[in-house]
């Protein structure tokens, strides 16, 4: 994986190790990429943290297994196995550490498969920024050592009560793709349909809603920046996207700024649609019982900073933030 990056013994100047949160004791962090140069620089970067770097994928694995880390952050161009592939198998064995995707470019391979089996935090390209960079892995620090990521095992009954109780939203407004949607999903589900943000919210706001399934764009204009807004004060519903538009840099503005779960290409293909929307009512029926741990589904920072939201109006913004929240425990998560 060749990079354009200075040799590591050039200057980073301290303003940018100053630290982002306050926290215990410095965060336990493994870096994994091939280049050593990298690894000097990230090591530079975050010496005043607990800093473990490994240049073998497969061996990383074996350090997060044993490691119990905070933040483990992989380059995705590995020799051996891509990145993709090592925090999946670190998802699966430690799964507290949060979970960031490094890259040199953009393969949209590459980022479903960052969002569809590792479950990444952020999506972080090459060359990064420093004080970004930190303010992401701080932020991860902090969410994993706050927010509990023992959620119960949900069960086929548990499942079947959910299926009872909280129903699938969707999104768009393709006639073909609404029929595909009823014929895979109506015999276990209570589907509901909206082709705009107003109808959605009306349905948010009237039923329980376990899973919203939803087009990037509809002929009533981009549902993004809906999709973002309402993982913002709901990340205890999970958002699967479907599309036959999507692009790699799409892709990464859904993961960073809206926590997709799942993202799906068109056409729409009946096992992998019914997994999907499976796994991820078992996400919501999990939360529900520990809605704490939403915290690591959330969106961060500033409600401004997140492009697009602005175009939803302040009316509809203020419909998502109070929202029933329907959580037990939690009233809503606009504080985030």
């Amino acid at each position: 994986a060749e990079t354009t990056y200075a040799d590591a013994t050039e200057m980073i100047d301290d303003e940018s190790i100053a630290p982002t949160v306050k926290l215990e004791g410095p965060l336990k962090i493994l870096f994994i990429d091939d280049e050593q140069r990298i690894l000097r620089a990230l090591k530079a970067l975050f010496r005043d943290q607990k800093v473990t770097v490994e240049s073998n994928a497969r061996a990383a694995v074996e350090l997060a297994r044993q490691g119990d880390f905070d933040v483990v952050v992989c380059d995705q161009r590995m020799p051996d196995m891509e990145g993709i592939d090592v925090l999946r198998q670190i998802k699966e064995s430690t799964p507290r550490a949060m979970r960031i995707l490094l890259t040199g470019y953009s393969d949209l391979k590459a980022v479903l498969g960052s969002v569809n089996e590792g479950e990444v935090f952020r999506f972080v390209n090459k060359p990064w920024n420093n004080t970004e960079l930190r303010a992401i892995v701080s932020l991860a620090g902090e969410i994993s050592r706050e927010a509990p990521v023992n959620l119960p095992v949900v069960t086929e009954a548990h499942r079947n009560e959910a299926r009872q109780q909280a129903g699938i939203l969707v999104i768009d407004d393709n006639p073909e793709t609404q029929s595909r949607l009823r014929e895979i999903l109506a015999p276990h589900y209570q589907l509901r349909f909206a082709t705009t943000p107003e109808r959605a919210l009306e349905i948010l706001e009237q039923h329980e809603t376990g899973v919203v399934i939803s087009e990037t764009e509809t002929s009533r204009g981009d549902m993004t920046a809906l999709l973002k807004a309402l993982k913002r004060f709901h990340p205890h519903i999970p958002t699967v996207v479907i599309t036959e538009r999507a692009n790699a840099q799409m892709a990464i503005e859904l993961i960073n700024e809206g926590q997709v779960y799942r993202l799906l290409l068109k056409p729409i293909r009946l096992g992998t649609c019914r997994l999907s929307v499976d796994s991820a009512i078992s996400r919501y029926w999990a939360l529900k019982q520990n809605p704490a741990a939403a915290r690591r589904y959330a969106v961060h920072g500033e409600l401004e900073a997140t492009p697009g939201l602005s175009q939803l109006g302040a009316q509809i913004l203020q419909r998502i933030r109070t929202l029933p929240a329907r959580l037990l425990g939690v009233a809503r998560f606009n504080t985030f």
